[in-house]
């Protein structure tokens, strides 16, 4: 890498983080009335020139932005990528009111950077305009921003769900959750209280085709130990055979583990002001014939001195499942505080 491209990374690093502070809250989402942006669950456009688009280039790119994503039964992309050239983009209002952006031009004069652009008068919003005069920095900047670009379409599919979620919100499990967990998640008002006990509730949704599902759970927190990948899938099955049956006698909800057909996918996440351990798998009913995709979030709540387990799983047997799971995974990002009184 020139010196020229490194210090223009560099700066672009600052700029991109300091500007984190300005975004717009869930909030201030709701209320200043910003018309909402467009586009389908987990697309992004790709704006760039056909002449740029060859092989390579798409290759390059689909690496990055349509791998599979982890833990689901079937391939599915981690976003549906649609390429559009500039003139399409720049000549259509709705692909301009678009969610997920990502500009890519190559003119000579160029000063190979990459700026970000955010809620450009729809909300969410995120738009990324990379300008070089070479292909080899459209490389380098794609190899240097991928996760901040990533992390930020995800971002942007989670507030939409939650400003959907809000407008219709089941204000009673909101409150039920909050008086029994020190803070709220929000779910919209076709999901409901299943069953509840002094430290476990299980949240679902249900319609002829899906079955949309949470669990929490909290107990004292111990050790470190409670967060070893061991002790989160004994802790989901020991929850799951305690309090998920499935449709036949004596079956139960419990985690695949079986060799060649399941595999665990681990992260640690910033979700609100919690550190999570995120375990994605999945899951089946032993006894039964039912399974699916699950997302598990373990983590500590310092203001209780608990662990917390919030485990979304889900139901929609010969459908893809990757758009469904957002939705769960998008309750888990609402999660706030519970507000002293």
């Amino acid at each position: 890498m020139n010196k020229r491209l490194f210090y223009t990374l560099l700066l672009i690093v600052l700029v991109l983080f300091s500007s984190c502070k300005h975004k717009l809250t869930k909030e201030d989402a709701l209320t200043k009335g910003m018309p909402s942006s467009g586009g389908k669950t987990l697309e992004m456009l790709l704006i760039i020139p056909d002449s740029l688009y060859n092989k390579t280039m798409r290759d390059f790119v689909g690496n990055i932005f349509e791998k599979a994503q982890e833990g689901l039964p079937q391939k599915e992309p981690y976003f549906d990528l649609v390429q559009l050239t500039p003139a399409q983009y720049y000549n259509s209002e709705m692909f301009k009111k678009h969610r997920n952006v990502l500009i890519i031009e190559k003119k000579a004069g160029n000063n190979n950077t990459i700026k970000q652009a955010i809620n450009k008068g729809v909300y969410p919003q995120a738009i990324f305009e990379i300008k070089v005069d070479n292909i080899d920095s459209i490389y380098s900047i794609l190899n240097s921003y991928a996760e901040t670009i990533k992390y930020q379409y995800r971002k942007n599919e989670h507030i939409r769900i939650y400003n959907a979620f809000k407008r219709d919100e089941n204000i009673k499990l909101t409150e039920v959750i909050s008086n029994k967990f020190n803070f709220s998640l929000t779910f919209s008002s076709d999901y409901y209280l299943a069953k509840q006990t002094d430290n476990f509730l299980w949240i679902r949704k249900e319609t002829q085709k899906e079955s949309f599902n949470i669990m929490m759970y909290k107990k004292k927190y111990t050790s470190d130990d409670l967060l070893l990948e061991k002790k989160v899938i004994e802790l989901r099955d020991s929850l799951g055979k305690a309090f998920i049956p499935a449709s036949m006698p004596n079956s139960y909800m419990g985690t695949e583990i079986r060799e060649n057909i399941s595999k665990l996918y681990r992260d640690t996440v910033k979700v609100g002001d919690y550190a999570m351990i995120e375990t994605r798998g999945l899951w089946r009913s032993f006894g039964d014939f039912m399974g699916g995709a699950f997302v598990n979030y373990c983590f500590k709540n310092p203001a209780t001195n608990e662990l917390v387990m919030i485990d979304c799983f889900l139901y929609n047997p010969n459908k893809n499942k990757r758009d469904y799971l957002m939705q769960l995974e998008s309750i888990v990002y609402s999660i706030e505080k519970t507000k002293k009184k």
